[in-house]
């Protein structure tokens, strides 16, 4: 039995027998695409012709309709491949078309553009004179404010330094004492500093590191008027301390000041001793001070230990 397919790639129709259908279960290849499916989803039923003739008169009409079958007349090519081949060839002949069209579709994207299509090209810039050197005054003064940008940033790194080193001068100056008796290393550059800036770089006066031991006053008895005041100081600190001054108060019976006298270090100091060496750390001094009383009626006494202001 003949019977019609339709390749379903590219429409195109073929006759095929019922024998040729069973041999690969309906699986056959386009003769004109190559393109493999299978047939029986494509089947087409043929279609009978029928003619119709008027019937002659006085005869019934059903003598004179006939129903003659006809073939489908089909535009070529109404032909196919057969016998078909195996599955194995049909995969390879399959794998080899599909890598041609990508191979196609490749050599297409890579054909030069005139092949393809011409774009339309972009507009070129052209760079004239005046352009030219508008660009070149614009780099010129992109640099030049870079350069200002640059002298400023030096500048206010300089006056920055500068001012620490003013600060740091200023803290040594004021505190030079304070830095040479607790940093006994750095006291030759304080006093090279100091040359230069006409100033003495003294001891320390903390009235808080001197501690008054003892003292006490009584009469003397080489003298029927005169007194003597003993007393002993003490430096707290571990560095050589200035030596204080001393005010003595002398007090009524009630506490209340009568007379008063101040005392600086060489007045009650021993003769030979190095005022500018110090009161030695952690070490005690004793004072002793031979006063003459005249027409004060005392009757007890006040000892103080300060540093006068400014040193």
């Amino acid at each position: 039995m003949s019977m019609q397919t339709t390749c379903p790639s590219c429409q195109t129709v073929f006759r095929v027998t019922t024998e040729q259908l069973d041999m690969r279960a309906g699986k056959v290849r386009c003769g004109k695409c190559a393109f493999v499916f299978n047939a029986f989803d494509t089947l087409v039923t043929p279609i009978e012709t029928v003619s119709l003739m008027a019937p002659s008169d006085g005869a019934p009409a059903s003598e004179h309709i006939t129903l003659k079958p006809a073939p489908l007349s089909v535009a070529e090519p109404l032909t196919a491949s057969f016998p078909l081949p195996t599955d194995e060839q049909i995969e390879r002949e399959t794998e080899e078309i599909n890598r041609s069209i990508a191979e196609t579709d490749q050599l297409e994207s890579l054909r030069p553009r005139e092949d393809r299509g011409r774009k339309r090209a972009r507009p070129r810039l052209e760079i004239t004179p005046e352009l030219k050197e508008k660009l070149e005054n614009l780099q010129e003064e992109l640099t030049l404010q870079e350069k200002r940008a640059r002298r400023r940033r030096l500048a206010w790194a300089a006056g920055s330094l500068l001012l620490a080193v003013v600060a740091l001068l200023e803290v040594a100056y004021f505190q030079r004492v304070w830095l040479a008796s607790r940093y006994p290393q750095i006291r030759p550059a304080l006093e090279f500093m100091c040359g230069l800036a006409r100033c003495k770089i003294g001891l320390p006066a903390e009235a808080e590191k001197i501690r008054l031991e003892s003292s006490e006053l009584k009469a003397d008895a080489e003298r029927p008027q005169g007194v003597l005041l003993t007393a002993t100081l003490r430096n707290l600190a571990p560095w050589p301390m200035a030596y204080p001054h001393l005010e003595l108060t002398l007090t009524d019976s009630n506490s209340r000041p009568v007379a008063r006298r101040h005392f600086g270090p060489r007045d009650y100091l021993p003769t030979g001793v190095q005022l500018q060496q110090g009161m030695p750390p952690n070490e005690e001094v004793t004072v002793k001070l031979s006063l003459e009383v005249v027409g004060v009626d005392a009757t007890g006494y006040k000892l103080f230990v300060y540093y006068p202001q400014g040193g």
